[in-house]
């Protein structure tokens, strides 16, 4: 396991769990029905959704864009994208032996789920460095 893909895993879970993959706001038709015509104004209340920005942020999106990445990159890149969503979205977590078992792995086998995080964790992080630097360029 890699210490600090663990981490942005987990920020990446968190960020997910917290305000989802996409990012809207309301748009003006949309309010224009939901209020029958009258669009409010001058409401009182928060606006935590402009202030704090609308969807996840920088990291959680390169995160996500690895693990899409590696789910089209054929059978075995589909279980590691499995095991992300596995291991990192529940709330409350699994734990290992029913994330093995949703796996179809043998309770036996914890050495190979050890070996899978390893890869997942160093295919994410090979994605994100290549991002780096295409952006770089």
């Amino acid at each position: 396991m890699i210490a600090e893909i663990e981490t942005l895993m987990q920020h990446w879970a968190e960020q997910t769990r917290r305000c989802g993959m996409e990012a809207s706001l309301s748009s003006p038709m949309g309010t224009l029905m939901e209020f029958a015509g009258g669009m409010p104004r001058n409401l009182p209340g928060p606006r935590e959704l402009m202030a704090n920005g609308a969807g996840p942020d920088h990291i959680a999106r390169e995160i996500e864009a690895a693990l899409a990445r590696l789910a089209h990159q054929g059978e075995r890149g589909q279980l590691l994208f499995k095991l992300a969503n596995l291991r990192y979205l529940p709330v409350p977590a699994l734990s290992v032996p029913r994330q093995m078992q949703l796996l179809a792995l043998p309770m036996s086998a914890d050495r190979t789920y050890r070996n899978w995080v390893q890869r997942l964790h160093e295919r994410v992080m090979r994605d994100l460095l290549r991002r780096a630097q295409c952006r770089a360029a």
